[in-house]
């Protein structure tokens, strides 16, 4: 329905024309809304024009989970990116991604059709991942040079299944899924193309490091993690790259952490795209990795689970005394561990 109903709409000449400063038109966004057909019994209020808000009953739910977090590193997928993103954030607490909102502001100049098929995009990551799209806002403004999105996610887990990083002990074991920059070799792939392309990657090398998007979501390893005996505490690894996420976990939880920086997994292509642009991947963003704090004697089975669930996974360290910061080593040597005071992607954008 949602495909043949964009079909429709798209061969009207007024799709490609610029849309004027304000909010989107009423009559276009009914037309997307329409499309949507949303199927929860739990949205009593749904989006449709002239709603500013969406109901949701949650009288059956234990314990709400919220999260918020705006996309302004990408110009492609973006309607993929603020779903994955934030359904990330609430599966780290053990809970489902349920609900989403989405804030679009785009530049003038842009057509419906643009914002169509970004609105689109966003629909089918959240079908997938069984999320309702159930509100938002979208607004054309001269407050933003190109298309920035602000997500806001809300999950359901119950009581005694919520993760608190509080929990965190020392003794336990670090696991790291996937590798660092996962997120970052696939924005950099498809933003920074003919840089690549300069510094003698062949495109078949930039189509393999753009395919990096396909494995941002955490929420497979999450479920499995979230329902493993002895797991204390999940943080997905975000903007700043994994060296800012363990110093993040370390203060959230209240836990020194050691880690071993030749355990720390690295993909070849991340190594090669971070080589050619010069910048530092240890700082580089990472959605689609999870770091997992378990006990010790429930890790190797822990392992064992991601592994047959063919999701990458290794024990990159451990929890420490209490107190904050990461103690790194390599090769059992006092190591420095790095620190960035913003992701390094953002070197690349003030560069070009």
């Amino acid at each position: 329905m949602m495909d043949s109903t964009m079909t429709t709409m798209s061969m009207g000449p007024q799709m490609g024309r610029p849309l004027p400063a304000g909010k989107f038109p009423g009559d276009l966004l009914e037309s997307f809304l329409k499309a949507l057909n949303i199927e929860d019994p739990s949205i009593l209020i749904e989006a449709r024009a002239g709603e500013d808000i969406a109901a949701v009953d949650i009288s059956n739910e234990e314990t709400l989970i919220l999260t918020s977090d705006p996309i302004t590193f990408v110009s492609d997928a973006l309607g993929y990116y603020p779903v994955l993103i934030n359904a990330n954030d609430i599966a780290t607490s053990g809970a489902t991604p349920r609900w989403f909102l989405g804030t679009l502001l785009a530049p003038p100049g842009t057509s419906p059709r643009e914002v169509f098929g970004i609105l689109y995009e966003m629909a089918e990551t959240c079908r997938k991942w069984h999320i309702s799209l159930c509100g938002g806002h979208t607004e054309i403004t001269d407050a933003v040079t190109r298309p920035v999105i602000t997500g806001m996610m809300a999950g359901t887990v119950k009581r005694s299944k919520l993760l608190d990083k509080r929990h965190m002990k020392t003794g336990d074991v670090v696991l790291l899924t996937k590798a660092v920059a996962v997120e970052g070799t696939a924005i950099i792939a498809h933003e920074f193309e003919g840089r690549l392309l300069a510094s003698g990657f062949s495109q078949e090398d930039i189509a393999s490091c753009k395919q990096f998007i396909d494995q941002l979501s955490v929420l497979k390893e999450a479920d499995i993690a979230g329902n493993h005996e002895g797991v204390m505490a999940m943080h997905d690894v975000t903007e700043g790259g994994l060296a800012t996420a363990l110093d993040e976990l370390s203060i959230a939880g209240g836990y020194r952490i050691r880690a071993d920086l030749e355990r720390i997994p690295r993909y070849r292509e991340t190594d090669q795209v971070c080589r050619a642009v010069d910048i530092h991947p240890m700082g580089l963003i990472g959605s689609g990795s999870l770091l997992v704090c378990c006990s010790r004697e429930t890790s190797k089975d822990l392992l064992e689970k991601l592994t047959a669930a063919d999701i990458q996974a290794a024990c990159i360290g451990e929890v420490l005394e209490p107190g904050r910061g990461v103690a790194a080593f390599e090769n059992a040597k006092p190591a420095k561990w790095p620190h960035f005071d913003v992701d390094e992607i953002t070197h690349l954008f003030r560069r070009s």
